[in-house]
């Protein structure tokens, strides 16, 4: 299930991919509700649980009467076919919580690699802590694994999903149900929105040690298309270059956020706390081979306010 479209431009919204999800879920089981009712099952204000309602009105998945808030034919197919199902289970001896939620994510196998990113992405939603397992030849083991864990341990799963090879289960654990739940579903909607959201290259254009100087035309080109809006971009072992006003002004070039687009393989956006960006949006975007990022590049975030504006911020700049 991708809500990119939820994200996109004005300023940062109150809710997250979670209550998205948590909406459509809430409204197909309980639908007719009110909005009122709604943001109380979605903890968050009636202004966030208003915003979402409106986009999901206008994709056509829930619709508005004098009853309340119910889903339509096309809300329930996006469920249905999202590829992810969702269980309380009881897994105490293998998860750190006292609640445990459990979140199957179909075909999602080779996007996963130890299980560290959906560990913290769900310690970031509020959770104790996840196991991520992957299910190999019938066998329910930690990535890259297959040796653990015990067999006996995950045997009850088996009860709640139904599971093919290349499939992924993240278990979100914490002293509550509802954050449990908050951080597994955070964790998977990240890991199914993965591919999505990182360039897949498949040629032999990047690697990992692409000089500065085989960066510039690449590069260049990516700052003609946005307007000469800043463009920076390295490789994973070297460093990069800095565009600007249509030239490349530095060639030996890194920034955090370029840097930890790569370390997480995923997509950064925020607002830059340091370097000759600080205080302006700024966007980082891995480039992929093989579930690793080899590279990255980085521009203004358009999204977080208009061209117009952020080429004024810049100009004061110098």
């Amino acid at each position: 299930m991708s809500f990119n479209s939820y994200f996109a431009g004005g300023p940062t919204p109150k809710f997250s991919a979670y209550h998205i999800w948590k909406a459509h879920q809430v409204v197909a089981k309980d639908g007719p509700i009110g909005r009122k009712a709604l943001a109380e099952a979605l903890q968050i204000g009636e202004g966030s649980t208003r915003t979402i309602l409106d986009k999901m009105m206008r994709e056509g998945s829930v619709e508005s009467s004098r009853l309340g808030i119910t889903i339509t034919e096309r809300g329930k197919r996006k469920l249905d076919t999202s590829g992810m199902e969702v269980r309380q289970v009881d897994l105490s001896d293998l998860t750190l919580g006292k609640f445990n939620c459990a979140v199957l994510l179909k075909g999602a196998a080779d996007r996963v690699r130890l299980g560290c990113e959906q560990r913290d992405e769900a310690v970031r939603a509020g959770a104790v802590g996840a196991t991520t397992l992957v299910v190999d030849q019938g066998r329910i083991v930690f990535p890259g694994d297959e040796e653990f864990p015990d067999q006996s341990l995950v045997a009850p799963l088996k009860n709640y999903f139904r599971m093919d090879d290349g499939d992924v289960i993240i278990i979100g654990s914490a002293f509550s149900y509802d954050v449990a739940e908050k951080g597994a579903v955070t964790a998977a909607l990240a890991l199914s929105n993965l591919s999505r959201r990182c360039w897949n290259e498949g040629t032999e254009l990047l690697s990992r040690d692409t000089e500065a100087d085989e960066l510039r035309c690449l590069a260049l080109a990516v700052h003609e298309l946005l307007g000469r809006l800043p463009v920076t971009m390295r490789s994973r072992n070297r460093p990069g270059v800095r565009c600007e006003e249509g030239e490349v002004i530095d060639t030996h070039y890194t920034g955090p956020m370029l840097e930890e687009a790569m370390k997480r393989g995923a997509i950064v956006r925020r607002v830059s706390t340091s370097g000759p960006y600080r205080g302006l949006p700024v966007i980082a975007v891995p480039i992929m081979r093989k579930r690793e990022a080899i590279a990255a590049i980085a521009t203004m975030d358009i999204g977080k306010g208009s061209l117009s504006e952020l080429l004024a911020k810049l100009a004061e700049r110098y």
